[in-house]
């Protein structure tokens, strides 16, 4: 299968994700609301892959809110701009990889205060199919005498945490958060492409590493379409 070839050569995302992308993409560029996807038998064919993972994908694509799934009649697609579930807080590119969609980063403003503070702010999108889904509005206050040169690196491109990890051998590990909702400003509102009068999510606080070392202080604003869950023991 020529669509197969393809896929195994992306060693950096699983098969499954793969097939989501590339169903997402299918849907952005040439579906319509109310269109009935392939079955699962040809969405196997076509990816020679067995039935269940076509289902695995097919459930991803139901979890994101883009189809819907009918016993009996088939996959039908629902909307062309889904909604994003965000679990608990961890790196943006991080999680977009695993979900199979790029990762797309603008910085709004890199600066440093007192010669010691970054303050780095960023809108943060997925583009899946060729479109890009805005997602958050980050800002983050890093200390350079922890992380030297940290202001030299072009955020557009590169991952902060991926940096953090591979240049200075520090591990994000632990996020003490407040989540609140937040009325957007105008300026807000234009960049995350929702109304003005969108309540949205806010969350604050701290990133630490295992061992409690501060990594950084962020403020993130999550769009319309974030589903923001968070997973907790009790």
């Amino acid at each position: 299968m020529i669509k197969m070839a393809i896929i195994k050569r992306k060693r950096n995302q699983s098969v499954r994700a793969q097939i989501v992308a590339d169903i997402q993409s299918a849907i952005l560029k040439g579906m319509k609301t109310g269109d009935q996807l392939p079955s699962e038998a040809d969405y196997a064919e076509q990816y020679g892959v067995t039935r269940s993972t076509i289902q695995k994908a097919l459930k991803d694509l139901e979890d994101l809110q883009m189809i819907d799934r009918v016993q009996g009649k088939g996959s039908f697609v629902k909307q062309k701009n889904p909604k994003i579930d965000m679990f608990n807080f961890k790196g943006f590119s991080d999680y977009a990889l695993q979900m199979g969609a790029e990762p797309v980063t603008k910085v709004l403003k890199k600066e440093i205060v007192d010669d010691q503070e970054l303050v780095l702010q960023r809108l943060r999108g997925i583009n899946t199919g060729g479109n890009t889904i805005q997602l958050t509005l980050d800002e983050s206050h890093l200390d350079l005498t922890a992380f030297p040169g940290l202001d030299q690196v072009d955020f557009a491109q590169q991952s902060l945490y991926q940096t953090l990890r591979k240049k200075f051998n520090v591990y994000p590990a632990t996020a003490n958060l407040l989540v609140s909702p937040i009325m957007p400003t105008a300026e807000q509102a234009t960049l995350l492409e929702v109304e003005a009068q969108q309540p949205l999510l806010q969350v604050t606080g701290q990133v630490r590493t295992s061992e409690n070392d501060l990594v950084e202080t962020i403020k993130v604003i999550y769009s319309s379409q974030s589903n923001f869950k968070f997973v907790v023991g009790v």
